[in-house]
């Protein structure tokens, strides 16, 4: 009998795309206004490359909240075993065997910064051969050596996939016709288990969104956990996220990933959201020989109740950082650690107005005094690094910032700002209309603290 898990590389065929068209016009008639756009992506939507059978098919829908009546609808169509995927933003995966061809849907909410990365990535790679053959040649050599494991497959084109994707990304005849992202509900219609997860959703996008771009950082997502690795001595910009494991794997797994980060002498934090497992993982990593280094109040701003045209003093001039200078003055606001300013002069290498990301700094007199940054993400927009350098005057300073930030959302049509406050801003943030709806933990290794 023929292993379905066998890495199996064909020679490209030319009815691929025609099985794609197929499989979209079935797809597409069942679910009829949930679905916006449906593209064909991956290896068979690449002329002449060598691929596996799998036709890959983004589904753009527009809500992803809207997922239980979207998975009915597949499963009528005999599509099973649909979860989420492991990639950051609530996206989901489904497939399906047809003979000798497999079907994988990838379920994405509008304005996923995912649509774009893999789309980018096709018609980058059609239009340069030497990255199409170059990826061709890797394929069908780790297909050869890695047959029977999936996991050291992937985990072999990993690298140059990331190299790829950042040329696709700056691409200049890239794409820019993306739908619009999905800006959530009114203010008042949101549960806390919502809220909880979008912020999650939200998290994991701004802390992976630039990682998976540059060629500096390992970005490792696999079924269980995600981590992202600069190299750089520092416990900000290393992460492990979005733990799910089984009680009776999460000692191994934490070992696991504890000795990545000790062989390398990297500290690093580890974040645990309010739907990480095991429910005790907390304890767990206590019993590894972590410390809960600090715990960070889940808040969230209701924009629709806010004027955002009530008038406003600004001590600040606040621009949007988008170049190597910009982003160094918002790296010197955040410390004088060097890690900062390696890793901000990296991100001006790949930062592009396609990104979910903006970055801003407040300057007086010139001078750097305030930065913030705000990811648009999983229908909320999340307000992340606010902070000032000046000691007597910072907390007028994050203040008008994170108004700034607000007064952006709210013209982009978010309802919802969320940010994770620590104990010495929490008191700041309440008093600016900020209210409470949980809490993130942050874990780090005695030994790399």
């Amino acid at each position: 009998m023929k292993n379905p898990d066998k890495i199996e590389i064909l020679a490209y065929n030319p009815h691929w795309p025609d099985f794609f068209a197929q499989e979209a016009s079935r797809i597409t008639k069942a679910l009829g206004g949930h679905l916006r756009e449906i593209y064909h992506f991956g290896s068979t939507a690449i002329p002449d490359m060598p691929a596996k059978p799998v036709i890959d098919m983004m589904l753009v829908c527009d809500n992803v909240d809207e997922i239980d009546l979207i998975a009915e609808k597949l499963q009528e169509l005999h599509y099973y075993n649909l979860r989420r995927q492991i990639i950051p933003h609530q996206s989901f995966f489904v497939r399906r065997q047809d003979n000798n061809i497999s079907f994988h849907l990838h379920l994405h909410e509008r304005g996923s910064p995912q649509i774009k990365r893999h789309i980018n990535f096709r018609d980058y790679v059609i239009q340069h051969p030497e990255d199409a053959k170059a990826y061709a040649t890797l394929k069908i050599n780790l297909a050869t050596k890695f047959a029977d494991d999936r996991y050291q497959y992937v985990l072999g084109k990993d690298k140059l996939v990331q190299e790829i994707d950042s040329k696709a990304k700056c691409w200049p005849q890239r794409r820019h016709d993306y739908l619009k992202e999905n800006t959530g509900i009114a203010a008042q219609n949101w549960s806390n288990e919502k809220l909880l997860k979008a912020m999650t959703a939200n998290f994991n996008v701004y802390m992976t969104q630039c990682a998976q771009y540059l060629n500096q950082v390992e970005l490792i997502r696999v079924p269980g956990f995600t981590i992202v690795n600069t190299g750089l001595h520092n416990s900000s910009l290393n992460a492990v996220l979005d733990a799910d494991f089984t009680p009776a794997e999460a000692d191994r797994k934490i070992l696991e990933i504890t000795r990545y980060f000790t062989e390398k002498n990297l500290p690093f934090s580890w974040w645990i959201s309010p739907f990480d497992q095991p429910d005790n993982l907390a304890e767990q990593l206590e019993h590894h020989g972590y410390q809960n280094t600090r715990n960070h109040s889940a808040m969230y701003f209701d924009l629709d109740s806010w004027d955002a045209h009530l008038p406003s003093i600004s001590p600040l001039e606040i621009i949007k950082a988008q170049d190597a200078k910009t982003l160094h003055d918002f790296a010197f606001v955040l410390g004088p650690d060097d890690s900062f300013k390696k890793y901000f002069s990296w991100i001006a290498s790949i930062l592009t107005d396609d990104d979910p990301i903006e970055y801003y700094v407040g300057y007086v007199d010139g001078k750097a005094v305030a930065c913030g940054s705000s990811c648009y993400a999983a229908q909320v927009a999340g307000l992340y690094w606010l902070a000032s350098g000046d000691n007597q005057r910072g907390k007028d300073y994050c203040a008008a910032l994170q108004r700034y930030c607000l007064k952006r959302a709210k013209e982009r049509g978010y309802h919802i700002a969320v940010l994770h406050a620590s104990d010495e801003g929490y008191f700041l943030w309440e008093e600016l209309g900020w209210r409470e709806c949980g809490e993130f933990g942050e874990f780090e290794l005695e030994g790399l603290i």
